[in-house]
């Protein structure tokens, strides 16, 4: 926990422990308005916690300065090297994956909306990976916003902390309408939405929420899996309805396991009437192997000064796990050797996959389960990341039997970027060392101190 940040956290546990009964009857309230609500994650409400994360107006301040900065070098990097095969193989793009970024498109940007997932730590924050394919949470985070500010200790806590809150779905529509005007050169005033995905996925009651604000502003909204779209004239139709802007929230690589069966979806992204955001272009910058581009001097040589200093102190160094020698800690190792005799050091992820599936955490692992996922990494192509020493928080929550505690919680904090602008962030706790809500962690709102 930020030493800032500590009097606004204590002043907000202290309004709990003042009246705990009433507390109690206020996480029952938190709940039942996310039930009643659809703010839900496969059934079961997101948020726990009756403190919702708190940060002070500077480290906002700071995150979002520090994310300009890692997108520009991103952009260098990805204008210096992304035409070059050896870069593509970097980053672990298959040869389908290039083939469907190369389909022409007047989207300029890789990645129209994309969110940097972080951890706090003891001072700072450091950055693990960059989900530059189709970020969740947006609505879900809008939605708890307002569901906390009905609470009777929040609006107590206001009226002496002055705060804010910054929404990540506003801002994200406003992204995906600049993208439409500036970039695709839409011609709609108000022009018609789809959100595409599978229809059994647990954020599916994300996209309702969604659906729902885009209708209260006064734009048509609609739902489909992609196999149920219809392609007339070159136009993108869902239910029924011709889509100026489809809002991909598919992944690449489940649409590639059903391709066959998408012809309409393939259709429609040729023929570039319909606006895809993302484009299958973002694929580029999805892969975790990103920042092994940011981390190796074999890379990052032509970025300046500030570039780098940011990326020193914000991103872990990352590589594509491999039997070869590269640059570690200012000297030249055999990576495979290093890795296996450091494992506490050292985690090992897929390339290419979300809800921290298939991570291993080196100082969680015995030795032959480290050397087994080395092994698998190998054959995989998976990435090794330097270990981020992640800072935890107390928070005061009711446990099972209605008695209260604090935990000690990690943070995992992820701002969202709209090109180069950053809009609100997504905030995940947990008190195992994974803080992603599919693998059994929460979410809750980010809220700004004014003051501090």
């Amino acid at each position: 926990m930020l030493d800032c940040t500590r009097p606004a956290i204590e002043q907000y546990h202290r309004l709990m422990e003042a009246d705990l009964e009433s507390a109690s009857a206020q996480v029952e309230e938190l709940l039942y308005k996310q039930h009643e609500r659809g703010v839900l994650f496969g059934g079961r409400p997101l948020a726990g916690s009756l403190r919702p994360v708190i940060m002070s107006e500077s480290m906002y301040n700071t995150i979002q300065d520090t994310v300009y900065i890692l997108r520009q070098a991103i952009l260098k990097l990805s204008k210096a090297f992304f035409n070059e095969r050896r870069t593509l193989d970097e980053l672990g793009l298959t040869e389908e994956e290039i083939e469907l970024a190369a389909i022409p498109t007047n989207i300029i940007r890789m990645s129209a909306t994309a969110r940097m997932d972080a951890f706090m730590t003891n001072r700072s924050f450091k950055f693990v990976e960059l989900n530059a394919e189709s970020p969740a949470g947006i609505a879900y985070v809008h939605e708890l916003a307002k569901i906390y500010r009905e609470l009777p200790i929040f609006r107590e806590y206001e009226k002496t902390v002055p705060i804010r809150f910054v929404s990540p779905l506003v801002h994200i529509v406003a992204g995906l309408l600049r993208i439409y005007y500036e970039e695709f050169d839409g011609k709609e005033e108000m022009p018609a939405f789809a959100i595409v995905d599978h229809l059994d996925v647990p954020t599916y009651q994300e996209f309702v929420l969604f659906k729902n604000y885009m209708e209260r502003q006064g734009y048509v909204c609609e739902i489909s899996d992609p196999r149920n779209l219809e392609v007339r004239d070159g136009w993108v139709y869902a239910n029924g309805r011709k889509i100026d802007i489809l809002y991909r929230r598919l992944l690449m690589n489940e649409y590639m396991e059903m391709r066959h069966e998408c012809g309409a979806y393939t259709e429609g992204y040729i023929a570039q009437k319909t606006c895809y955001l993302n484009s299958f272009r973002s694929k580029l910058v999805h892969k975790k192997a990103l920042f092994s581009l940011l981390t190796d001097p074999v890379y990052s040589y032509i970025l300046d000064i500030p570039e780098l200093h940011a990326i020193q102190r914000h991103i872990p160094w990352t590589r594509r796990l491999r039997d070869q020698r590269t640059t570690y800690d200012g000297k030249s190792v055999d990576m495979v050797p290093m890795i296996r005799s450091n494992r506490e050091k050292f985690v090992i992820k897929p390339n290419d996959e979300y809800g921290g599936s298939g991570v291993t955490l080196g100082f969680e692992t015995e030795q032959g389960t480290w050397d087994a996922a080395i092994s698998d990494g190998l054959q995989k192509g998976h990435v090794v990341q330097e270990v981020v020493e992640i800072s935890r928080e107390p928070f005061l929550v009711q446990k099972a039997d209605r008695s209260w505690d604090y935990n000690s919680t990690v943070i995992d904090l992820d701002p969202y970027l709209n090109g180069p602008l950053m809009g609100g962030c997504l905030t995940r706790t947990s008190t195992s060392n994974l803080a992603n809500v599919t693998a059994g962690g929460g979410t809750l709102p980010l809220f700004i101190a004014r003051y501090l």
